[in-house]
């Protein structure tokens, strides 16, 4: 399953997106480059990997050549992209912090690339493509996906003889039991992190944010989202969860090892810091799906994409758009953001991943199961999904995050957070006079 291309477009300050969008650029030269006269393009990312495809690209076409320059996180990313653009200086070519592809569009951060960039030749996959496409428009190029399944300890999951849960009902009964006969936890929830609910709520089918005619349909208390919320609610009433913080690394990291914590979902960027970590079950772990709606339903395996953006200060915006696909869809630049050691373990947005999944997979931490392991993650790979991001996201997520701790400390239920960004989200969207669909 992929996410629906969306049809409509964002309504602000009475100008549509796309519109909005393609008055924010120049539209660029058009001329080409030559060896000895080449065009130059400046690069912003923040992923391993990146610098040695930029590397490669400047040596194959000495008519284009990328001067690639390291970025922070993606606080410090955003804030830097959003004060170059002020100033009139933005790279030609940069990593999009997540949340950001349409709000960056609409701030003028980022520019409608239709003109360059589409997926006639099928070479990218529909679900990525789709991502990236509102209506006519066309937000930025996806480079990376994280496919999302489940990590099983098997020796933990063997003494009390259970396989990997089917479906989130099978999850909810297992993990109740191996929390009262083992003190066993079974998902680990840290304050600052509310993708469980984002993930299974996109698993189900809902969209937070969906353009609806000339403005934005808000979706935290749709029926699939209040669904997942009160799975995440089952599984904190029933103290099946632990809240170790990704700030306490090296504890957090214990406790995942230490066959305490049953399973947790996970992708292939994730997998070799894992085995670099977990001395006390390397060997114990198993890939399995991410656990199914119900057991009658079809799997859907939560997802985001990862893309690039490109200025509208650009003044080569044609040439930066043919980089940036070269870097989703050129092999041996794909082989090298895969790459477990030297690049960020990256999954591609190709049609067709296979060549890549052995080496993305690590060598000890799956033991014996690790010849299965490649058909779990092309199967998640193929039943991705992943949300419409939306024109406030980056603000909304702050927000969530907030309440979300809040639900991890029980001072407030899943319905009241979701409630609460119901009308948060909304109330924000206004305030910026961005139009709502009731």
């Amino acid at each position: 399953m992929t996410v629906r291309k969306a049809s409509m477009a964002i309504a602000a300050g009475g100008l549509v997106l796309s519109l909005a969008a393609c008055s924010a650029g120049s539209g660029g030269s058009g001329e080409s480059g030559s060896a000895e006269n080449p065009i130059e393009l400046t690069f912003w990312g923040k992923t391993q990997g990146q610098k040695a495809q930029v590397d490669l690209w400047n040596e194959e076409h000495p008519e284009t050549q990328i001067t690639y320059v390291e970025q922070g996180g993606d606080s410090d990313l955003s804030q830097a992209l959003q004060n170059a653009t002020t100033a009139g200086n933005g790279p030609d070519v940069f990593e999009v912090p997540r949340t950001y592809s349409v709000s960056f569009l609409a701030d003028g951060v980022s520019r409608d690339i239709s003109e360059w960039f589409n997926n006639d030749d099928g070479a990218l996959a529909e679900g990525a493509f789709d991502f990236v496409s509102v209506g006519e428009t066309v937000v930025g190029v996806p480079y990376a996906t994280n496919p999302t399944f489940n990590a099983i300890n098997t020796a933990t999951f063997g003494k009390f003889g259970f396989d990997a849960p089917a479906d989130w009902t099978e999850f909810l009964e297992q993990a109740k039991t191996m929390q009262q006969q083992g003190d066993i936890k079974s998902m680990n929830l840290p304050g600052e992190d509310p993708s469980y609910l984002r993930d299974i709520a996109t698993q189900f089918g809902a969209e937070w944010w969906q353009p609806e005619d000339d403005a934005w349909k808000i979706g935290f208390t749709s029926d699939e989202s209040l669904a997942a919320g009160e799975i995440i609610q089952q599984a904190i009433d029933a103290n099946i969860v632990s809240n170790n913080t990704y700030i306490e690394w090296d504890a957090l990291m214990q406790f995942f090892s230490s066959g305490q914590l049953s399973q947790f979902t996970t992708s292939t960027w994730q997998l070799p810091v894992y085995e670099q970590n977990f001395a006390a079950s390397v060997g114990d772990w198993e890939l399995a799906p991410y656990p199914a709606e119900s057991a009658s339903g079809e799997l859907v395996s939560p997802s985001y994409y990862n893309i690039y953006g490109i200025s509208p200060a650009s003044e080569h915006p044609e040439a930066a758009v043919e980089f940036a696909r070269w870097t989703a869809t050129d092999p041996d630049a794909i082989a090298l953001l895969a790459d477990p050691a030297q690049g960020g373990a990256a999954f591609p947005v190709t049609a067709d991943p296979e060549s890549v999944v052995d080496q993305l997979l690590p060598s000890k931490l799956l033991g014996d199961t690790r010849e299965d392991a490649p058909a779990v993650v092309l199967e998640a790979a193929d039943t991705a999904r992943s949300m419409i991001e939306g024109p406030n996201q980056a603000s909304a997520t702050e927000e969530l995050t907030d309440w979300w701790a809040k639900v991890i400390t029980k001072e407030a239920t899943m319905q009241e957070l979701l409630e609460h960004m119901q009308e948060w989200t909304i109330d924000d969207l206004k305030s910026k006079n961005i139009q709502v669909a009731e």
